[in-house]
């Protein structure tokens, strides 16, 4: 993390987005901590010759990780220009704390801003060790997993006629420590509501048995979930701060897709138990099962992602 005199908190981190909106959650974290605004932080991801070390994105380390050296560098760029404006004002370091971006000396008016501290650490005369970019620098290895949890209920109507399935409704509740961007938490676990529906119902790649040639090669045979397909989700989130991660996160959004095919699957059972029926494999294709009568099914599943 370095701040700019220009009015920059630039963070180099070793994660990568995908769609889960890196961009805002880590600029609001940063923006918390430091009291800038969150256009003020500009986050840099995969460049391979200014990043040194970072596993990218997988199994929810995002933030669960990256937050945490994000807290470390931080706290290093309040420290070092705590001694900054100390110098700069002529007082005890320990006579002077931080808050909302400005170096304040405890019981007056006199303060320093935390980009003037970075401009005079450039061009100031300080001591030797406090001189040059004002900047924190943190690398962690987390070997403690944090998991997150979900709690999913579908409810399906299968067509006796045709054997198709209809999603009718579904209510996932997930427990991902505390949260940062709800907002993003929940568009999130609605995608892989979709993604999980879509690989249990509809998706498949079908092979020619003579040939082996893919049939399902493009979108104009590989069916993919859309909009009228799918119900409105009911989504809610449930925040229990984690003990093993220093700032109580879990992993956000797997419950979308994690147990998803599961409870898509379970209900089709529970529709189709009275002819006898409990398994089937999915994709749930209609030709599979033949069915008498009108039923419906609901199911309840629990799965932790980690």
């Amino acid at each position: 993390m370095t701040i700019d005199p220009s009015g920059i908190v630039e963070l180099l981190l070793g994660t990568m987005s995908a769609g889960q909106g890196h961009q805002t959650s880590f600029a609001q974290i940063i923006s918390e901590w430091l009291g800038v605004e969150p256009e003020q932080v500009r986050l840099v991801t995969g460049d391979t010759d200014r990043v040194q070390a970072g596993g990218g994105s997988a199994s929810a380390r995002s933030m669960r990780l990256g937050a945490w050296v994000t807290a470390n560098a931080a706290d290093e760029v309040v420290e070092k220009g705590r001694r900054i404006a100390a110098a700069m004002l002529e007082v005890a370091e320990e006579d002077v704390e931080f808050a909302r971006q400005r170096f304040v000396v405890k019981g007056t008016d006199r303060s320093v801003g935390l980009f003037e501290a970075a401009a005079t650490a450039l061009e100031g005369d300080l001591p030797a060790d406090l001189r040059g970019p004002l900047m924190g620098v943190s690398d962690q290895v987390m070997s403690i997993p944090s998991f997150a949890y979900t709690c999913a209920v579908r409810e399906v109507e299968v067509d006796p006629e045709t054997g198709v399935v209809e999603i009718v409704r579904y209510t996932s509740i997930d427990d991902c420590g505390r949260a940062v961007n709800p907002m993003l938490i929940q568009g999130q676990s609605r995608g892989g509501i979709a993604q999980g529906s879509g690989q249990a119902l509809w998706e498949e790649c079908v092979y020619d048995s003579d040939t082996a040639q893919l049939l399902s090669g493009s979108l104009m045979d590989y069916a993919l979930p859309s909009a009228d397909h799918l119900p409105r989700f009911q989504t809610e989130i449930s925040e229990v701060p984690s003990t093993t991660n220093p700032l109580g996160m879990r992993g956000g959004s797997e419950g979308g897709i994690t147990p998803g095919l599961a409870v898509v699957a379970n209900a089709i059972v529970d529709a189709l138990s009275e002819f006898g029926i409990g398994h089937i494999e999915l994709p749930a294709n209609p030709s599979e099962f033949g069915m008498q009568s009108g039923l419906r099914g609901t199911t309840r599943n629990d799965a932790s992602a980690g």
